[in-house]
């Protein structure tokens, strides 16, 4: 399965916190989903810009995981659109955000790679988030 095919499931109806995860890479996608997924969060996965911004039309996540080049590019407009609508998020990227879109700067950064657990980590704290572990 492709990162732009996976989908919230009903557990998002039942109050599990639902994250974005922006990023081309399959296996980095799922290894940040299950690691977001053990911290009680529910995850939605997307693999370009265009395919984030049709998901958010719809959705609106506590928080996002980003990488910065994705499938169409680097352009930075799911990561606009998540600032304006105050929905914290994280870039994980192989890609200094300082020397990227200005939309990237002063976001926390977690560089590609680093141990998925202090992503989650994190990701958690931006949301005050702790879940049964």
């Amino acid at each position: 399965m492709r990162p732009q095919e996976m989908r919230p499931s009903e557990e998002v109806a039942m109050g599990a916190l639902l994250a974005l995860i922006i990023e081309d890479e399959y296996l980095i996608a799922s290894d940040v989903a299950n690691g977001l997924k053990e911290r009680g969060f529910e995850s939605a996965c997307v693999a370009s810009e265009r395919a984030a911004a049709a998901w958010l039309d719809d959705h609106r996540p506590a928080l996002a995981i980003i990488d910065i080049q994705l499938l169409d590019g680097q352009r930075g407009v799911a990561a606009a659109r998540l600032k304006e609508a105050g929905v914290p998020f994280v870039v994980h990227s192989g890609y200094d955000p300082e020397f990227q879109s200005p939309i990237f700067h002063g976001a926390p950064y977690v560089p590609k790679p680093a141990p998925i657990a202090d992503l989650v980590e994190l990701a958690s704290r931006l949301v005050g988030h702790r879940a049964e572990q």
